[in-house]
């Protein structure tokens, strides 16, 4: 099993997360020019159609400037600027993990653990009986929604202490924690000692409950968790979006082709689809991994 260090300021998931609503607002913002009225199609006129419309929101011209500013200014600018903000943070995190010594990864075999850092001359390998303890930090957050507020699971991070008590640290931010938990338990069973504890927004019952029932009886159930959830309405959202797209820019995009830029515009709505497909992937390849793992090879 290879576990990556990765936390919550090298994640990419926020990054995918923003490119994609960026990209549906940008699709919006083209969907709307193209039923704006005008003559003639091209890229350089949705510039100046978006520029007018700036200038509108600007100066007042529109009956609800406040819902204009909102869907004009606010929310595509925002988004933008916090898909730049997650970049340069992203990237700036990166450099600081790179200019020391650091755990890269971890890969758990059969009959070791290697080691792997950030500078490859440091690497090394040793038995499951080399590691004095381990344990293992689950960060949680709390959540609010119109249901109520919820801990959920953040970050999973692995405190190994090996050898002569050498002390080496991994985080992981996984899409499906419980998989990448129950494999932790598993390899855990040949170390010396190991031990869990929950950090940041407190305990979550439902991730302890599991945790107990596989190390006192060998349960394995799984948590849907929360990105898994959001996916799955993801899926279903942008599926009818690309399709809605499909069907209503298709004129549009027949008259831009004279420009040589129609292709783009047709090339969106299957974009929408694609990442519909994409989600179905991975959450397919997530109930794929759940099954590996149920019951106890005890």
């Amino acid at each position: 099993m290879h576990i990556n260090n990765v936390n919550e300021k090298t994640s990419l998931q926020s990054i995918v997360a923003l490119s994609i609503l960026c990209f549906i607002v940008t699709a919006v913002f083209v969907s709307i020019y193209s039923f704006s009225g005008v003559e003639t199609y091209s890229v350089s006129g949705f510039f100046e159609w978006a520029v007018t419309s700036f200038k509108a929101v600007c100066t007042g011209d529109v009956e609800d400037k406040v819902l204009m500013w909102i869907l004009f200014v606010i929310i595509p600018v925002g988004l933008y600027v916090c898909l730049l903000w997650s970049v340069i943070s992203r990237n700036v995190a990166l450099r600081e993990f790179n200019s020391k010594l650091n755990l890269k990864s971890v890969d758990l075999l059969q009959d070791r653990i290697n080691f792997n850092f950030n500078k490859s001359q440091y690497n090394f390998a040793c038995g499951y009986g080399e590691v004095n303890n381990l344990e293992m930090v689950l960060k949680t957050m709390l959540v609010h929604t119109k249901y109520g507020t919820n801990i959920v699971l953040k970050q999973i991070t692995l405190n190994f202490t090996v050898l002569n008590n050498k002390n080496f640290s991994l985080s992981n931010t996984p899409v499906a924690p419980m998989g990448l938990i129950y494999k932790i338990l598993e390899y855990s069973r040949y170390m010396n000692n190991f031990s869990y504890k929950f950090d940041g927004a407190g305990v979550s019952e439902d991730y302890r409950e599991k945790i107990e029932n596989y190390l006192s009886q060998g349960d394995k159930t799984f948590i849907a968790s929360s990105k898994e959830n959001n996916m799955k309405w993801a899926s279903i959202l942008f599926f009818i979006a690309g399709l809605f797209m499909l069907f209503a820019s298709k004129d549009f995009a027949i008259i831009t082709f004279q420009d040589g830029y129609g292709y783009w515009i047709i090339l969106m709505p299957f974009m929408l689809v694609i990442v519909s497909f994409i989600f179905d992937i991975i959450l397919i390849i997530n109930s794929i991994n759940k099954n590996k793992f149920r019951g106890y090879n005890g």
